[in-house]
């Protein structure tokens, strides 16, 4: 916005009583009476009808921020929509980037799938503002329209230029309500309603001082106040994108209706340092005069939300959501670092989600919610199931089940021709909000930096490490680069066991401002090279999420659990990654109902979690709930997927000396290939050899390499299969059991200790391994437990007869082997002579 024309026309015009607020957030026709412009009343044939369902977006909306006003009866519109409603939590996805982010919600897809990777793009060598037109996935709109339902949309980010609508509805783009108009030629679809739209959108001139007056109470309007003036911008430009909601809403054909808001963002950038209580670094002056710019903005969303309700038909569903939160209280900051995307710093995991309509079931709040949940749920609120490509979920028992499968989509929209003319303001204005960095903009090679660094930060998010790495690495990160650059970095050469490469940019970066951080990422190259864990000084001090995550982590895989619940003592845990350790530590230690708790707290969070929900199956199952159980159990498949019909993955397992070597041979005989190295040859003790490889007993086993091995067998002993990173997918686990008296007698003799009295806590040790490993198997629905008893191969071999337990057992192994394992198979491969003790 020019500031030449805030210069004094605060001052040039008489004050109206329509010059407020609440009369502009009446809606397009009320501002159409400030700016002269006619508008005729809709016949009843004009006139559209209203909207079977709504999601309006605020961006930033925080419930710590929205409970208290609700509290206090200033958000008068939420609470009465709240009391016929679902709430939650909806997390966020990383990086939290608008554009990114608001993609994911319409496509229900990572941004590694949906293409937006930040706010701008290049195309044919210019840098531009991002465009909806290179969304690379289909969204909820084009699947409601391609089954017969209306769409709407306005101010999507980003949603320009304007697409097509088959069935009647607006499409207006998030550049259309600028206020220098040169977007709504593209910004507007249909062209019809181009030229009313353009006469609507109000500019600085049109307005009177006491629009912004409840920001000030009590305040002079000070038209050289750098923070007036901006909160006079965020809101004309909001009012304008509220003018087109209306607008949309009074003449559109029914149908779903999106419209979202940046303006809470805004607001909360410029003004969430001096809300109440004042922090330090802000002075009182400051304080006093800028401290009720949030509770305004969040009153005037309120107004925007009753008006846009009234366009929503008595029976129709409608969706409040936020993209991410905001920090408040002491979280805030003061003062923001100086680099590009530093805003992003002050937004909060978790943002808003509050759902109502007929086909919404508020009993049962939902849990766990991300933003990929909301296009399915928009899907179900029309009885449509959810496309496979979409990544997220109807969180369970919040809606009644869909029935009707979505049709096939019939083609694209139209092309759209659009001009590029007007970028350059844009790109401008996000520099100047500090989401860019002008001289980190682009590189020599034409890319886009902060693109490539985002796009990275999501794949990591998206728990695709190793592809990240090949993403940031094309940046040459070196000491030279930024710092945030370097720490995501070593985070994913970390994550993807790439140590070499790690040392190499550890020792080009003379310093980092995480000491702990810093340390676990020496620790790693240190045990990388044969070192043994240490812990560094002050560690179990820390209250750092991510340095209790980080370390929780080494620490559990290095079965140093001791050290991790002291890590853990007495900490707020309050992130699902930091719950989850204190889950396996309980699970440990069958606290069968601290487990619980910790649980379902950590997928109230996150909901998505495979794996935690197949613990919640175990924990049911140990306390004597069978029916919760065996929900839990059909939640987790449901989560899961189908699995492919790949061949199974062998693991044998047991203690050493309890019979995995001749459990190799047994599955050989089978016709299974197997996995090993020969590196360790046969000897007195195993004639036929040990049938191993030393890649499991690497730091480095990583899930990839397992998956692998598919169709093969690989020997993974006890101690080394708790933190082995199994793949998904079928894994038929044989594990040799054996007499403990046997087996450690075995053991002594192997190690020339024959003699050596037992210790108190050695069958106890076994016997611990052999409960965690049952436990941690029947996690996994896809993991499929035989046990075979090494006394009964020896006696079946002896006497030529098979025990039941064995002949159940040869029976469950025979379903996935080759060959059918039998006493002939058995008698092939046992020599009991060569037993060893």
């Amino acid at each position: 916005m020019d500031k030449a024309k805030f210069s004094n026309y605060f001052y040039s015009m008489a004050v109206n009583p329509k010059h407020t607020i609440g009369f502009l957030a009446g809606g397009y026709r009320n501002v159409a009476q400030i700016k002269g412009v006619p508008v005729p009343d809709l016949s009843n044939s004009e006139r559209g009808e209203k909207a079977s369902s709504l999601l309006v977006g605020w961006d930033a909306a925080d419930w710590e921020v929205i409970k208290p006003l609700m509290r206090e009866g200033k958000m008068p519109v939420f609470t009465e929509f709240n009391h016929g409603s679902v709430q939650a939590n909806l997390a966020t996805l990383d990086p939290p980037i608008s554009p990114m982010l608001w993609s994911s919600v319409a496509t229900s897809t990572w941004p590694s799938a949906h293409g937006i990777h930040g706010f701008t793009e290049i195309n044919d060598g210019t840098v531009r503002a991002v465009r909806g037109s290179s969304l690379m996935q289909p969204t909820f709109w084009e699947y409601l329209e391609d089954n017969g339902v209306p769409v709407s949309t306005v101010g999507w980010w980003p949603s320009h230029p304007a697409e097509y609508s088959r069935y009647g509805g607006l499409r207006i783009s998030n550049l259309a309500a600028s206020e220098d108009l040169k977007w709504i030629a593209d910004g507007v679809s249909p062209e019809s309603h181009q030229k009313i739209l353009a006469s609507l959108i109000l500019q600085p001139e049109d307005l009177n001082p006491s629009i912004i007056a409840s920001f000030f109470p009590n305040q002079d309007i000070n038209s050289s106040d750098d923070v007036v003036r901006s909160v006079l911008k965020i809101t004309l430009h909001a009012i304008n994108v509220h003018t087109m909601a209306t607008y949309a809403l009074d003449h559109c054909k029914g149908g779903h209706v999106s419209v979202y808001y940046d303006a809470l963002d805004h607001f909360k950038h410029l003004g969430m340092k001096y809300m109440p209580p004042r922090l330090k670094g802000i002075n009182t002056q400051d304080f006093d005069r800028y401290k009720f710019i949030i509770e305004s903005a969040y009153r005037l969303h309120d107004l925007f939300l009753g008006k846009l309700l009234e366009g929503l038909h008595k029976d129709g569903h409608a969706i409040v959501m936020s993209d991410h939160g905001f920090k408040n209280g002491l979280d805030r900051l003061a003062v923001l670092p100086n680099h590009a995307g530093a805003p992003a710093l002050e937004h909060r995991h978790y943002g808003i989600f509050a759902a109502r309509g007929p086909r919404v079931k508020i009993e049962v709040p939902p849990s766990g919610m991300n933003l990929l949940d909301v296009a399915p749920v928009v899907l179900a609120m029309y009885g449509l199931v959810k496309p496979i490509s979409m990544q997220g979920l109807v969180p369970p028992g919040m809606m009644e089940e869909p029935d009707r499968l979505i049709e096939r989509l019939t083609g694209a929209s139209p092309n759209r021709h659009e001009s590029v003319e007007g970028d350059s303001v844009l790109l401008e204005s996000l520099v100047a909000l500090g989401y860019l960095e002008e001289k980190h903009l682009v590189n020599k090679e034409g890319r886009l930096l902060e693109n490539i660094y985002y796009l990275a930060r999501s794949l990591r998010a998206e728990g695709r490490s190793e592809r990240a790495w090949q993403i940031l690495s094309g940046l040459n990160i070196d000491e030279k680069s930024p710092m945030r650059y370097q720490q995501l970095a070593a985070s994913l050469l970390a994550e993807s066991a790439q140590y070499e490469e790690l040392d190499k940019l550890l020792s080009g970066i003379q310093e980092f401002p995480e000491v702990f951080i810093w340390e676990y990422y020496k620790s790693l190259i240190q045990i990388y090279r044969g070192s043994t864990l240490s812990i560094p000084k002050g560690l179990f001090e820390t209250e750092e999420s991510h340095e209790l995550v980080l370390w929780g982590k080494l620490l559990s895989k290095a079965d140093r659990l001791n050290d991790l619940g002291k890590l853990l003592a007495g900490k707020t845990l309050n992130i699902p990654d930091t719950l989850n350790l204190r889950l396996k530590l309980e699970l440990a230690q069958n606290r069968w109902e601290d487990a619980l708790e910790t649980a379902l707290e950590s997928t109230a969070l996150r909901y998505h979690q495979p794996n935690i929900h197949g613990a919640l199956a175990v924990i049911f199952k140990k306390l004597n709930m069978p029916s919760e159980s065996y929900s839990a159990r059909v939640l987790q498949l449901k989560m899961m997927g189908i699995q492919g019909s790949e061949a199974p993955l062998f693991i044998v397992s047991g203690p050493p000396r309890s019979g995995t070597s001749m459990a190799m041979q047994l599955l050989a005989a089978a016709g299974v290939g197997l996995v090993t190295d020969n590196i360790r040859q046969k000897d007195k003790f195993n004639a036929r050899g040990y049938f191993e490889h030393n890649k499991v007993k690497d730091w480095d086993l990583d899930e990839n390499w397992l998956s692998l091995q598919r169709g093969k067998a690989l020997k993974i002993v006890e101690p080394l299969l708790l933190s082995a990173p199994l793949p998904r997918g079928l894994k038929v686990i044989v594990c040799m059991r054996r007499s403990l008296g046997s087996l450690l007698q075995s053991q002594r003799s192997m190690s020339g200790r024959e003699s050596a009295p037992l210790g108190w806590d050695e069958q106890q040790l076994w016997l611990d391994y052999q409960e965690k490993t049952e436990v941690q198997i029947s996690m996994d629905p896809h993991a499929i437990l035989i046990e075979l008893n090494f006394e009964d191969i020896i006696h079946a071999v002896e006497t030529n007869e098979l025990s039941q337990s064995l002949q159940a057992a040869f029976k469950a192994l025979s379903k996935h082997t080759p060959k059918t394992v039998d006493i002939s198979v058995l008698k092939a491969v046992v020599e009991p002579q060569l037993r060893r003790f």
